[in-house]
């Protein structure tokens, strides 16, 4: 498979049939088989997860579907649009894919397709804030492990998980929790904006040593 990380939480995983396609609002696609299935998934609406862009897909792909979280384009409606609901599954075609919340905005999801899983949390994420009260960071953790003991089931190929420089040195928390809770071959590093140079400086942090080989950093990787 290959994968490449666009932007922020942008995302394309190209498969042998299929491509996902995940929180795309900027940056380009990369070239990619336009007969393959195109699966294209939306965790919320925030500006910076969600673009009215994905709808121009259309015009160009015959095979694509969107998946998107309930509250993300409601008007939008027709056999290849799925709405989700978290703590759902759902079949689309090919594809399973099990929706959890988040505790910020939306969904983060669980996908299975052509024998792979992966898992894209959106803003589902260790928000633990300098300034914020300790009830609230304390919440934001509990939240974070109960949705992540609902995967905790299966293996995962492919995992993209928040490493946020706007918490500083809580930034890897999300990553260290990931990796303690759940099984997981592969974990791409996202939520960071144009600031790919701080985020990297916290993938140094010695909570993260047990699993360097596991996290790539990299803007496109084969696996």
């Amino acid at each position: 498979m290959k994968i490449t990380h666009i932007y922020h939480s942008g995302f394309v995983i190209e498969l042998h049939d299929s491509v996902l396609i995940f929180d795309w609002y900027s940056g380009d696609l990369p070239a990619f088989d336009p007969a393959k299935n195109v699966y294209v998934f939306v965790t919320h609406g925030h500006a910076d997860h969600y673009s009215t862009r994905i709808w121009s897909l259309q015009n160009k792909l015959d095979h694509i579907s969107y998946i998107l979280d309930c509250c993300t384009a409601p008007e939008r409606k027709g056999d290849t649009i799925l709405h989700v609901q978290p703590g759902r599954h759902y079949q689309m075609q090919n594809i399973q894919v099990f929706a959890i919340r988040s505790n910020d905005e939306g969904v983060a999801y669980a996908v299975s397709a052509e024998g792979f899983n992966f898992f894209h949390a959106g803003d589902l994420n260790v928000w633990h804030w300098n300034d914020a009260s300790e009830r609230d960071n304390a919440y934001s953790l509990k939240i974070y492990r109960r949705q992540l003991e609902k995967i905790s089931g299966l293996y995962y190929d492919v995992a993209m998980i928040p490493l946020d420089p706007r918490l500083g040195e809580n930034a890897p928390r999300a990553i260290e929790e990931f990796f303690r809770n759940v099984h997981c071959r592969v974990l791409f590093p996202m939520h960071y904006w144009n600031r790919r140079a701080e985020a990297a400086t916290y993938l140094e942090d010695d909570r993260l040593t047990p699993y360097r080989k596991q996290i790539h950093f990299e803007r496109q990787a084969e696996i």
